[in-house]
């Protein structure tokens, strides 16, 4: 009898021992498509991008022109953006390239990052 009782002890030990360990990992927030480019706070966004770059390049002429397309991502206590960004490089005659941007930031706040900024 307390062979079997020791058994069902080790048992239930490896079943709990188990359970502890083999808990789901959370899985990241999915990406959601901007439906509006027009978007007050994604032209914010981008506009950030803009300045950040144009202001850690010495790029000074750099221009915002308009959002491409989007998406975001809920993280952190903000948002990741992902945006396609037309930027122009001075006055006249100008020439417009895109630039995909990375940002995360909570808005209303002066939490703000620019990730990346790369010509597309």
């Amino acid at each position: 009898m307390s062979q079997l009782i020791r058994a069902l002890l080790i048992a239930t030990f490896f079943a709990i021992a188990h359970a502890q360990t083999s808990t789901p990992t959370p899985v990241d927030p999915a990406w959601t498509t901007v439906t509006n480019t027009s978007d007050l706070a994604i032209q914010q966004v981008a506009q950030f991008a803009v300045r950040i770059y144009a202001l850690s390049t010495g790029k000074l002429k750099l221009g915002f022109v308009g959002v491409v397309s989007g998406q975001t991502q809920p993280f952190n206590a903000g948002y990741n953006y992902q945006l396609v960004i037309t930027v122009s490089d001075g006055p006249a005659p100008r020439n417009y390239r895109n630039y995909s941007a990375a940002v995360w930031g909570i808005l209303g706040t002066m939490s703000w990052k620019l990730w990346s900024f790369t010509p597309v």
